[in-house]
């Protein structure tokens, strides 16, 4: 049985680098480029006469030509390393088909044109090695006997026959030149049940049922049953076959057997199945959901479940409620934004959808202050039970009549401590006692209210509990309006200058007579005297540095209030990357 196969790899190598073209009819120009760890392959097809190629590998143009119609080329690659190439193909003036491509291969971790394998069944012993160099050597034991030993160059494959009746304990040493491709297997064989060489195949799906049998004495008898009755039966034939075939019923799941009955009592034979049914698309049921629970101290040990159904059991874990569609049904995975994959034919519903509690927030104050003409507002809340500061936020929003449908200043979606100072947001009241933002005068509203609510992850995360407070009626009106002043504004940003990082800070005297400013920074200072109302004092100072920058600007402002000069400092904190 054994078969030297050497020469086959080298028939193969010899056509690396081979670029062939040839002629074709005219239609659609298809290109197609696969590179690998180990090779370049392109195939350029149904192209207009006299397009041209071009070819690269690590720098050097390989392949240069003009077609017509197609083209194709082979280059073999050293596994071990990456390689760079590129295809660029020009097609004439007028004509549609120019490509390109480029890239780099990845290399593979060992040679793919290098394999070798070794197994056993009760009858059989078999290597299979390719691609081995000059001089490589198998050698192969059962039960402690050699009884292969050859040399070889390329390739090779030989199978040695075991008796199938008893185990053997077997090995196959491979010895190549160099260690890195020395390879070894061994194990020990089962007995068959039956002689491997007398053979019986059955195949039992949907709505056919055939047997084949072979190798058995003629007039071996042949019995088909399906559920306990004769399907059909025969007899092996003078050249050792028997074969059959019955159309069944493939709705449901059958029985089958076939026994042989052979002159040689030894030989007798049965072997059972069942049939595997016709596949039929599965039908589309959908979870039920279940009620959510949304008091306050709910959990999910207050959610039921949902019945089980013919189509759809449920089980709850540590995650959430499980669904599971029974065979022949399934879940839309796009029928629901609750349920999620989960596995085969199973869904899940989080407890963070499933049981939501919703809680009272304490508020112990909301008042608008005025600090140094900045218009503020202190707001205090009491922390909900079970908060912390990795597993709550609190969020603060001003809303309109609409309420969280009409969100005139929202949260950032930060969070803010319990006790927290906050710019004013900013309102202008109308002689109708109507209020509007700062940024649209145009947005009346009758009244504002000011949300307040927090968020508890609870259980390790697998639910949240929702608090929520609103103050009725919020204050709007600006809690500056009579601050004698000095007032003034300061904006403070990054900006980019000829490729360069600057600080940029500019003062707005918001009064009605000049100020002096002061700009303190830690890239400089700069003082401007005199600046006119309604007139800004502005630096751009350097940033010399190229790590990330915290800090602050400092910034006094000096003007006449009421007669005599006044004095006001505000420090404006940044932050940005060097």
């Amino acid at each position: 049985m054994k078969k030297l196969l050497a020469g086959t790899v080298g028939t193969v190598l010899a056509l690396g680098g081979l670029g062939v073209a040839t002629a074709t009819p005219a239609a659609a120009a298809t290109p197609s480029v696969q590179p690998s760890c180990n090779s370049l392959y392109v195939s350029l097809d149904d192209y207009p006469q006299g397009t041209s190629v071009v070819v690269t590998l690590d720098g050097e143009t390989v392949e240069s030509t003009t077609f017509d119609t197609s083209y194709s080329f082979w280059r073999d690659l050293d596994f071990s390393v990456p390689h760079d190439w590129s295809v660029v193909v020009d097609a004439p003036d007028g004509a549609d088909g120019d490509f390109s491509d480029s890239g780099s291969t990845v290399p593979c971790d060992s040679d793919p044109n290098v394999w070798a394998d070794a197994w056993a069944s009760c009858g059989e012993l078999s290597t299979n090695v390719g691609g081995y160099p000059e001089g490589s050597r198998v050698v192969v034991s059962v039960d402690g006997a050699v009884v292969g030993d050859e040399t070889f160059t390329g390739s090779f494959w030989t199978g040695w026959p075991l008796d199938w009746r008893t185990p053997h304990d077997w090995s196959v040493t491979l010895d190549a030149p160099g260690d890195a491709l020395d390879r070894s297997w061994s194990g020990t064989t089962e007995p068959c049940r039956f002689d491997p060489s007398l053979r019986v195949d059955v195949s039992a799906y949907c709505e056919v049922l055939w047997v084949d049998v072979a190798g058995y004495p003629a007039g071996t008898a042949v019995a088909v049953r399906l559920d306990g009755e004769v399907l059909g039966d025969g007899v092996v034939d003078e050249s050792g076959f028997f074969s059959g075939e019955w159309t069944i019923d493939g709705s449901r799941t059958q029985e089958w057997e076939v026994a042989l009955d052979a002159a040689d009592d030894a030989l007798d034979r049965t072997e059972t199945g069942s049939t595997e049914p016709c596949w039929v698309e599965p039908t589309v049921v959908e979870p039920v959901m279940p009620v959510v629970p949304t008091d306050c101290d709910a959990t999910p040990d207050d959610v039921v479940l949902p019945d089980d159904t013919a189509e759809i059991t449920y089980e709850r874990t540590a995650e959430g409620i499980v669904a599971t569609a029974a065979p022949g049904y399934r879940f839309d995975s796009l029928a629901s934004d609750q349920w999620s994959f989960y596995g085969e034919s199973q869904v899940i519903l989080h407890w963070g959808s499933a049981v939501r509690p919703r809680c009272e927030l304490e508020v112990l104050s909301v008042v608008p202050t005025c600090d140094a003409g900045v218009p503020l507002v202190d707001i205090s809340v009491t922390p909900p039970a079970g908060a912390t500061d990795d597993n709550s936020t609190f969020f603060i929003e001003w809303e309109g009549p609409g309420g969280p449908y009409e969100v005139v200043y929202g949260d950032a979606g930060f969070g803010h401590p319990w006790t927290t100072r906050q710019p004013w947001p900013g309102f202008v009241t109308h002689d109708d006692g109507t209020v509007s933002p700062t940024y649209d005068p145009t947005w009346r509203l009758d009244d504002v209210d000011l949300r307040l609510s927090a968020t508890v992850a609870a259980d390790g995360g697998a639910y949240t509990v929702f608090h929520s407070a609103t103050v009725e009626d919020a204050p709007t009106a600006d809690p500056c309006a009579d601050d004698p002043g000095p007032h003034f504004s300061v904006d403070v940003t990054p900006r980019w200058l000829a490729g360069k990082l600057y600080l940029g800070v500019r003062v707005l005297n918001e009064g009605d007579g000049a100020a002096d400013v002061s700009v303190v920074t830690p890239f400089g200072r700069k003082h401007f005297p005199r600046v006119a109302a309604g007139a800004s004092a502005y630096q751009a100072f350097a940033v010399r540095t190229s790590e990330p920058v915290d800090g602050q600007v400092d910034v006094s402002f000096t003007a006449d209030v009421d007669g005599g000069p006044v004095t006001r400092e505000r420090s404006v904190p940044f932050s940005f990357g060097g």
